[in-house]
């Protein structure tokens, strides 16, 4: 199923989800002593926050059409 024809209410659960995984994330980041386990949940999180972000992107771009 295409972005565009997403209702609302799947970009807010979407998005849900990523703030609390990426919440979760950075409370064992807190914790962790080690460099590049810390590292890797830091680009983790980035991770999820850039895709969440096109996603959201794409999908406003399709509703100026």
């Amino acid at each position: 199923m295409a972005i565009r024809k997403w209702h609302v209410g799947k970009l807010v659960l979407l998005w849900a989800w990523g703030i609390f995984l990426c919440a979760i994330l950075i409370r064992v980041i807190v914790g962790i002593t080690d460099a590049l386990p810390g590292l890797f949940l830091v680009g983790a999180v980035l991770a999820i926050l850039i895709a969440l972000s096109v996603i959201t992107w794409k999908w406003f771009g399709a509703k100026e059409q």
